[in-house]
């Protein structure tokens, strides 16, 4: 059973949707371990192909305001259903990622953290380097991308967690072509 570990809604169990890979409970436990102690003050957090919102709903737990992003229709639904048992309020984007990403910058908005865990079948490069050029994270802000450990990417702060690996990319350290 898939279940927040920490914040407001510790413990609350997931409804997982047939289609989510949920993050393994090694590697949230990591990042949110991370991200509690560099952002005290927490912030905005965006969660793209957010599937069960496993990372999301332990985002919004920890205090993030949070955004969901996913196009599925199961994983829309289980992802309300979850919010409202674990008591979060976050925002729920029904909509392709790639299309998410061009209104976001469009409309200028910023995250603190921008996670990214792509369906293993896509191009995972191709889809975290459309994260990037979307140029939605804040100054002092991450960018990080879950993906199978033989994923190398040749830049960012590379952390592994048995056959998942985060990469991790400092929003002031990356600046895209125009």
């Amino acid at each position: 059973m898939l279940r927040i570990l920490g914040g407001t809604a510790k413990g609350v169990a997931l409804k997982v949707p047939e289609s989510a890979r949920p993050s393994p409970v090694r590697l949230r436990k990591a990042l949110f371990d991370f991200l509690r102690f560099r952002y005290p003050r927490r912030g905005r957090f965006l969660d793209l192909y957010a599937g069960s919102g496993a990372v999301g709903l332990e985002a919004a737990s920890e205090g993030f305001e949070t955004t969901l992003v996913e196009k599925d229709r199961q994983a829309i639904q289980f992802l309300r259903e979850n919010a409202t048992k674990a008591r979060l309020k976050v925002r729920i984007e029904g909509m392709p990622v790639e299309r998410y990403l061009q209104e976001a910058r469009r409309q200028g908005l910023r995250f603190t953290v921008a996670f990214m865990a792509p369906p293993y079948p896509h191009d995972l490069l191709q889809d975290f380097e459309r994260l990037l050029e979307a140029r939605v994270v804040e100054a002092g802000g991450l960018y990080i991308l879950q993906h199978p450990t033989d994923l190398h990417l040749p830049m960012g702060e590379r952390r592994v967690y048995g056959y998942n690996c985060l990469t991790i990319i400092e929003a002031d350290m990356f600046e895209p072509p125009e």
